[in-house]
Protein backbone atom coordinates (compact mmCIF):
# COMPACT_ATOMS: atom_id res chain seq x y z
CA UNK A 1 0.00 0.00 0.00
CA UNK A 2 2.92 2.42 0.77
CA UNK A 3 4.72 1.86 -2.46
CA UNK A 4 0.98 2.45 -4.54
CA UNK A 5 0.64 5.89 -2.13
CA UNK A 6 4.42 6.83 -2.92
CA UNK A 7 4.04 6.33 -6.88
CA UNK A 8 0.74 8.14 -7.12
CA UNK A 9 2.37 10.89 -5.35
CA UNK A 10 5.41 10.87 -7.41
CA UNK A 11 3.58 9.90 -10.85
CA UNK A 12 1.56 13.21 -9.94
CA UNK A 13 4.21 15.76 -9.16
CA UNK A 14 5.34 14.07 -12.60
CA UNK A 15 2.03 15.35 -14.43
CA UNK A 16 1.64 18.31 -12.72
CA UNK A 17 4.91 19.14 -13.89
CA UNK A 18 4.37 17.83 -17.22
CA UNK A 19 1.33 20.00 -17.52
CA UNK A 20 2.53 22.81 -16.84
CA UNK A 21 5.14 22.65 -19.40
CA UNK A 22 2.88 22.04 -22.19
CA UNK A 23 0.88 24.75 -21.16
CA UNK A 24 3.93 27.19 -21.53
CA UNK A 25 4.77 25.86 -24.58
CA UNK A 26 1.11 26.00 -25.87
CA UNK A 27 1.01 29.58 -24.78
CA UNK A 28 4.44 30.60 -26.14
CA UNK A 29 3.16 28.88 -29.69
CA UNK A 30 0.12 30.91 -29.61
CA UNK A 31 1.73 34.16 -28.88
CA UNK A 32 3.76 33.71 -31.93
CA UNK A 33 1.22 32.97 -33.91
CA UNK A 34 -0.30 36.51 -32.68
CA UNK A 35 2.77 38.08 -33.49
CA UNK A 36 3.34 36.90 -36.43
CA UNK A 37 -0.09 37.69 -37.71
CA UNK A 38 -0.03 41.34 -36.29
CA UNK A 39 3.49 41.86 -38.16
CA UNK A 40 1.59 40.88 -40.81
CA UNK A 41 -1.01 43.40 -40.61
CA UNK A 42 2.05 46.01 -39.97
CA UNK A 43 3.09 44.94 -43.49
CA UNK A 44 -0.36 45.47 -44.58
CA UNK A 45 -0.92 48.58 -42.80
CA UNK A 46 2.14 50.02 -44.98
CA UNK A 47 0.93 48.77 -48.09
CA UNK A 48 -2.71 49.75 -47.80
CA UNK A 49 -1.35 53.54 -46.56
CA UNK A 50 1.24 54.00 -49.77
CA UNK A 51 -1.54 52.89 -52.15
CA UNK A 52 -3.83 55.56 -50.52
CA UNK A 53 -1.28 58.34 -51.08
CA UNK A 54 -0.46 57.36 -54.21
CA UNK A 55 -4.23 57.23 -55.34
CA UNK A 56 -4.79 60.97 -53.49
CA UNK A 57 -1.51 61.94 -55.32
CA UNK A 58 -3.24 61.16 -58.93
CA UNK A 59 -6.43 62.22 -58.09
CA UNK A 60 -5.25 65.88 -56.90
CA UNK A 61 -2.86 65.54 -59.96
CA UNK A 62 -5.38 65.50 -62.32
CA UNK A 63 -7.55 67.92 -60.37
CA UNK A 64 -4.72 70.03 -61.00
CA UNK A 65 -4.10 69.28 -64.55
CA UNK A 66 -7.98 70.15 -64.78
CA UNK A 67 -7.90 73.51 -63.21
CA UNK A 68 -4.95 74.26 -65.47
CA UNK A 69 -7.02 73.08 -68.52
CA UNK A 70 -9.68 75.60 -66.88
CA UNK A 71 -7.99 78.92 -66.30
CA UNK A 72 -5.52 78.45 -69.86
CA UNK A 73 -9.29 77.85 -71.73
CA UNK A 74 -10.62 80.62 -70.15
CA UNK A 75 -7.65 82.74 -71.45
CA UNK A 76 -5.47 82.80 -67.83
CA UNK A 77 -2.07 83.20 -67.89
CA UNK A 78 -1.14 80.27 -65.44
CA UNK A 79 2.53 81.13 -65.43
CA UNK A 80 2.74 83.71 -63.54
CA UNK A 81 1.17 85.84 -60.75
CA UNK A 82 -1.99 85.08 -58.49
CA UNK A 83 -2.46 81.52 -61.00
CA UNK A 84 0.94 80.59 -60.44
CA UNK A 85 0.69 81.22 -56.50
CA UNK A 86 -2.32 79.54 -55.98
CA UNK A 87 -0.63 76.23 -58.33
CA UNK A 88 1.85 76.33 -55.97
CA UNK A 89 -0.14 76.56 -53.11
CA UNK A 90 -2.58 73.83 -54.04
CA UNK A 91 0.79 71.51 -54.84
CA UNK A 92 2.29 72.07 -51.56
CA UNK A 93 -1.23 71.26 -49.77
CA UNK A 94 -1.29 68.01 -51.69
CA UNK A 95 2.01 67.10 -50.66
CA UNK A 96 1.59 68.02 -46.80
CA UNK A 97 -2.01 65.78 -47.30
CA UNK A 98 0.07 62.86 -48.88
CA UNK A 99 2.66 62.81 -46.35
CA UNK A 100 -0.07 62.68 -43.48
CA UNK A 101 -1.28 59.99 -45.40
CA UNK A 102 2.11 57.84 -45.25
CA UNK A 103 2.79 59.04 -41.64
CA UNK A 104 -0.76 57.81 -40.76
CA UNK A 105 0.03 54.30 -41.98
CA UNK A 106 3.36 54.72 -40.57
CA UNK A 107 2.17 55.08 -37.17
CA UNK A 108 -0.30 52.62 -37.55
CA UNK A 109 1.75 49.93 -38.47
CA UNK A 110 4.42 50.58 -36.01
CA UNK A 111 1.93 50.15 -33.22
CA UNK A 112 0.76 46.82 -34.72
CA UNK A 113 4.56 46.01 -34.47
CA UNK A 114 4.90 47.17 -31.33
CA UNK A 115 1.78 45.19 -29.92
CA UNK A 116 3.45 41.81 -32.20
CA UNK A 117 6.95 42.31 -29.72
CA UNK A 118 5.16 42.53 -26.36
CA UNK A 119 3.08 39.72 -27.30
CA UNK A 120 5.70 37.88 -28.29
CA UNK A 121 7.32 38.94 -25.00
CA UNK A 122 4.32 37.56 -23.08
CA UNK A 123 4.90 34.21 -24.82
CA UNK A 124 8.00 33.88 -23.37
CA UNK A 125 7.15 34.97 -20.23
CA UNK A 126 4.55 32.31 -20.60
CA UNK A 127 6.85 29.43 -21.13
CA UNK A 128 9.24 30.48 -18.62
CA UNK A 129 6.37 30.41 -16.06
CA UNK A 130 5.17 27.40 -17.23
CA UNK A 131 9.10 26.12 -17.01
CA UNK A 132 9.07 27.62 -13.28
CA UNK A 133 5.65 25.66 -12.28
CA UNK A 134 6.45 22.58 -13.49
CA UNK A 135 9.87 23.03 -11.17
CA UNK A 136 7.76 23.97 -8.20
CA UNK A 137 5.62 20.80 -8.90
CA UNK A 138 8.27 18.59 -8.84
CA UNK A 139 10.18 20.19 -5.80
CA UNK A 140 6.30 19.53 -3.85
CA UNK A 141 6.04 16.76 -4.85
CA UNK A 142 9.60 15.23 -4.04
CA UNK A 143 9.14 17.52 -0.31
CA UNK A 144 5.82 15.62 0.17
CA UNK A 145 7.10 12.86 -0.26
CA UNK A 146 10.16 13.13 1.82
CA UNK A 147 8.08 14.69 4.64
CA UNK A 148 5.37 11.77 4.37
CA UNK A 149 5.28 9.25 7.44
CA UNK A 150 7.31 6.41 7.33
CA UNK A 151 6.13 2.63 8.56
CA UNK A 152 8.50 1.25 11.35
CA UNK A 153 9.43 -1.60 10.28
CA UNK A 154 11.20 -3.97 12.95
CA UNK A 155 13.76 -6.93 11.93
CA UNK A 156 13.76 -9.46 14.27
CA UNK A 157 17.16 -9.12 15.48
CA UNK A 158 16.26 -5.73 16.72
CA UNK A 159 14.05 -6.56 19.65
CA UNK A 160 16.76 -8.31 21.24
CA UNK A 161 18.93 -5.20 20.84
CA UNK A 162 17.43 -3.37 22.86
CA UNK A 163 17.91 -5.42 26.18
Amino acid sequence: MAIASTTALLMAAGLAAAGSISQGVAANRQARFESAVTRQQATREREISAAEETDFRRRQSAFLAERRAALGGSGIDISSGSPLLSSEDFAAEVELNARRIRSGGQTRATRLEQQASLTRSAGRSALTRGLFRAGSSLLSGFAEFNDRPRPVVERPGDLFDRF
